[in-house]
């Protein structure tokens, strides 16, 4: 459980969105979590890429945070206009490719498997903002591939609204798959 009050609703928002695609998934056979749409990807893609960008952010989030708050930046004005920008993009329901620093998804891992994946990196993403002092908040955490530095509750709302993003893309995958 997350102990500091100004991280529980941004955490609770991006285990709702994970949920949501969680409850989606759970019933679909194992056959048409692997399949992949002509022209698109699987759901096992799909999961694959939001599991490398949550590793990837909650890495980065650790790297930079491991020599105290002190040496990180003070987030602004730009930030949160970048931030908005962001969310704002993710939520406008448009398609856009992957950004290169992640890897190009394969596909290839059965549900449950990513499913524990998912589970063990949010264990090791609440444990490490349960050791996370209030000095961090405001800080530049993370550096987004669109969107450049944000701080943590920016950081977390762009996880939140990733997930959500592909939403759609996962009731596309199914209609297509006529699930």
């Amino acid at each position: 459980m997350i102990k500091h009050a100004e991280l529980i609703a941004h955490w609770e928002a991006m285990e709702n969105a994970k949920q949501s695609i969680v409850t989606e998934l759970d019933q679909w056979s194992a056959e048409n979590h692997l399949k992949q749409p002509e022209g698109g990807w699987s759901a096992s893609q799909m999961i694959e890429h939001l599991l490398a960008s949550e590793w990837g952010t909650l890495g980065y989030m650790k790297k930079k945070t491991s020599s105290g708050f002190e040496a990180i930046e003070l987030a602004g004005a730009e930030n949160a206009q970048s931030s908005q920008a962001l969310n704002n993009r993710l939520a406008s329901g448009e398609r856009y490719k992957a950004p290169a620093v992640l890897p190009d998804p394969v596909g290839a891992t059965d549900w449950a498997a990513q499913k524990k994946q998912w589970d063990a990196m949010r264990v090791d993403f609440e444990q490490f903002l349960n050791q996370l002092t209030p000095e961090f908040f405001d800080r530049l955490v993370f550096r987004q591939p669109l969107a450049g530095p944000l701080n943590l509750f920016q950081t977390l709302e762009f996880v939140q609204h990733h997930i959500e993003h592909h939403q759609p893309q996962l009731e596309r995958i199914k209609a297509a798959l006529a699930i």
